[in-house]
């Protein structure tokens, strides 16, 4: 059976910031009143019993969870890791008013402080942590995120160093250590260390993604291919999310680089027809008619289109016909710029659509731009 948390504080020494001003005179009724309230308001979300009593100019505090076999601290670890910090951080803050040097307090309220951007508390609890704990590697890598976070390299990397050091294994300090070489610009060195956390975990999409960020900004012609290898394989990893996202956009500058190569004079002569074909297509559609073709070609889209690859066809439910990427992504250009000027697909087609407009017999039914209008129908 696990034991309760219990623990006794002074009097003199309870911070009187943390209840009412009515109660701030020590010794009164007033004051135990308040001191009461705040230590059960600490546990009230975890349910269980908590007791508070004044023997001595002593103040008492003991909570034993709800259920009788689970410990204390791994209540509170069930909170954090349901992200519920604003029950939980006040409860680690208990602990330390007792005990200061609770790693486990000091840590977890480090992570705490780290996750909600109080950068310059967390790397101070983690520090405290470190030192009464020095091989935790766990709280060295903390202690490197928080520096990171607050772009502070210079305590950032040798606590990442510290706990590669305890732990050469640890793929989260080797990842975060080639994270932060790739903010200060070293990416040969973040290359080496990135290749190192993905031999540690080949299917952590954030070392992938690092890698493949790390590789474009290293050498963007020769290492094309490789970072589009890891950002395909960070989508079936990690499908949606922020990390989705990114690798979306570092996907979409190495198709923009790569069609641009293939430019004459700027222009590219096959996107230009592709999206003359496409105004042509959808001329005199409606917005009702045009909307859902645009948006089964978004739908495909984002799976993944080769835009660089004219043999590679694709088909359309709502389009007949057989498509390589590049035309695709122009058709899905032309007809969300005729639904809504503001949007567009990502991929720089900018000159060739401009070009495709130019080239566009007027004829009654387009609006004086060269635009297609949608008919109202």
């Amino acid at each position: 059976m696990s034991q309760p948390i219990s623990y006794i504080i002074s009097e003199q020494d309870f911070d009187l910031s943390l209840i009412p001003k009515a109660g701030r005179t020590r010794g009164t009724d007033a004051f135990r009143k308040h001191v009461i309230k705040y230590f059960r308001k600490q546990y009230e979300g975890q349910g269980g019993n908590t007791t508070v009593d004044f023997v001595d100019g002593n103040i008492n505090v003991t909570w034993m969870p709800v259920e009788a076999d689970q410990e204390p601290m791994d209540a509170i670890i069930d909170l954090l890791s349901a992200g519920d910090y604003a029950t939980a951080a006040p409860m680690l803050q208990s602990l330390l008013q007792v005990n200061p040097r609770d790693h486990d307090a000091l840590y977890n309220l480090g992570m705490v402080y780290s996750d909600q951007g109080r950068l310059d508390e967390a790397q101070d609890l983690l520090r405290r942590a470190t030192e009464v704990s020095p091989n935790n590697v766990n709280s060295w890598v903390a202690l490197g995120v928080a520096a990171l976070r607050a772009k502070d390299p210079e305590v950032a990397r040798p606590a990442l160093e510290k706990a590669i050091g305890i732990n050469p294994r640890n793929s989260y300090a080797v990842r975060t250590l080639g994270t932060l070489q790739m903010m200060v610009g070293d990416y040969t060195t973040a290359i080496k260390t990135l290749r190192t956390a993905q031999k540690l975990a080949p299917e952590d999409p954030i070392i992938l993604l690092n890698l493949a960020q790390a590789l474009l900004a290293d050498d963007p012609d020769g290492h094309s291919a490789e970072a589009d290898s890891l950002l395909t394989r960070v989508l079936q990893l990690a499908p949606h999310g922020d990390t989705a996202e990114k690798a979306k956009t570092a996907r979409s500058a190495i198709a923009n680089r790569r069609f641009r190569a293939n430019a004459v004079e700027d222009l590219r002569p096959d996107a230009m027809f592709y999206c003359l074909g496409a105004l042509e297509r959808f001329e005199g559609m409606s917005p009702g008619e045009l909307a859902p073709i645009v948006l089964e070609m978004a739908v495909l889209g984002e799976s993944g289109l080769n835009v660089n690859d004219p043999e590679q066809r694709y088909t359309l439910k709502l389009t007949p016909g057989e498509f390589s990427g590049l035309q695709i992504v122009c058709m899905m250009q032309v007809g969300l710029t005729i639904l809504d000027p503001n949007m567009n697909t990502g991929m720089d087609l900018d000159k060739e659509y401009a070009a495709a407009l130019a080239l566009h017999t007027r004829k009654p039914g387009r609006s004086a731009s060269g635009h297609p209008r949608p008919s109202s129908a």
